[in-house]
């Protein structure tokens, strides 16, 4: 045996070269208080990966708050089976050296849903949004349409 882990699809999954979708999955590593992430986190992480977990690009956010996040970029055939490989492949990666006394609390798809409802609360270089029902700098104050003075010739 080469010494590899052999990581089972779920039942009905197709394999990774099968796959169509790319998602992004955050992966939220709670550590001791007071403890930093290991600068050589990614790579630690690019480590823990084969193949078949689909993983393409890994990032790091040291800083995140409340917690680091780890964001892997995993080709999968739903969102269950992408978080699923991203889950597996943060617990090996608390198996490492560095890792002592850390968690996985969260591993989940992140919410864009904050982003845009931010941008929406976000005066933007037209001002504050005018009436409160979604006018504003995404569309007119007012509304600029008026029966034409101008006829078809």
């Amino acid at each position: 045996m080469d010494g590899s882990v052999h990581i089972p699809l779920l039942a009905g999954e197709l394999s990774v070269w099968e796959s169509r979708v790319m998602y992004l999955v955050h992966a939220r590593l709670q550590g001791p208080p007071g403890a930093f992430l290991p600068l050589e986190t990614r790579s630690l992480v690019r480590s823990q990966t084969h193949d078949g977990d689909g993983v393409e690009h890994v990032t790091v956010h040291p800083d995140a708050l409340p917690h680091p996040v780890v964001g892997l970029y995993v080709r999968a055939d739903s969102l269950a089976a992408a978080e699923y490989r991203a889950a597996r492949v943060c617990r090996l990666l608390l198996g490492c050296a560095g890792f002592d006394g850390w968690s996985l609390p969260v591993v989940e798809a992140p919410m864009v849903a904050p982003f845009y409802e931010s941008r929406l609360s976000d005066p933007g270089p037209a001002g504050p949004a005018v009436d409160g029902c979604g006018q504003g700098h995404f569309g007119p104050a007012e509304n600029p349409s008026t029966p034409s003075d101008q006829q078809r010739k």
